[in-house]
């Protein structure tokens, strides 16, 4: 990747049902703290645009800048690069694989939520197989699962991590638990950094992926 682009970090799992749209509002909000951020919602579903609109909103809410001109996403990642220190990218589900791929090529890093179990880790198979075939392009990117509606007291199963050691691909430390507080912010139309005390465990969780996610 060029290194005046923006570090661009697409969050990614054909499998729907996995919080994808819910990590990537609250990635790009922490990602405001530290510096421009760039948002490309490439779900047809329209979702990161009505956060983003509702965000705007509000009058002490960071909300990274929603690139939406185009309706090839790809045309919109590319402009929104040049632009910003970070760029998040929400991905199509499964039925716009060419398009997921196209934007796997552009990007430094892939974020793959999955729910906590064997058959879901297994259903990432094909988002990974994805990756792999993205990286004849771009050698560069770099991927890493991480587990969402994590519970607090709840160890990974035996099962889960040979499926892990299976698919080949890392995951995060960090987990994102099981929290009333995200579907709150959803319905808030704001993220978790913005719910003060409440959402403050939450934030700090947000904070350790991206750390594990962003060179230091």
């Amino acid at each position: 990747m060029a290194s005046n682009k923006a570090f661009t970090l697409a969050v990614a799992n054909l499998k729907g049902g996995c919080g994808k749209t819910t990590i990537s509002t609250n990635i790009s909000a922490g990602l405001t703290q530290r510096g421009r951020v760039g948002l490309v919602d490439a779900d047809p579903q329209g979702a990161l645009k009505h956060w983003v609109d509702w965000g705007s909103k509000e009058a002490d809410a960071q909300v990274p800048v929603l690139y939406s001109d185009h309706t090839d996403p790809v045309q919109n990642l590319k402009l929104a690069q040049p632009n910003h220190d970070f760029v998040v990218v929400d991905c199509p589900p499964s039925l716009d694989m060419a398009i997921t791929c196209q934007l796997m090529i552009e990007c430094d890093f892939i974020l793959i939520p999955v729910l906590p179990s064997p058959l879901d880790l297994w259903a990432s198979t094909q988002t990974i197989e994805m990756i792999e075939s993205a990286r004849k392009t771009n050698p560069k990117l770099k991927a890493a699962l991480v587990l969402n509606q994590t519970e607090p007291r709840s160890a990974m199963t035996r099962a889960m991590q040979t499926t892990i050691e299976r698919l080949g691909v890392p995951v995060l430390t960090t987990s994102v638990r099981r929290r009333a507080v995200y579907r709150n912010a959803v319905v808030e139309g704001v993220s978790v950094f913005q719910l003060g005390a409440r959402g403050r465990s939450a934030a700090d969780e947000i904070n350790q992926i991206l750390n594990e996610v962003i060179p230091s």
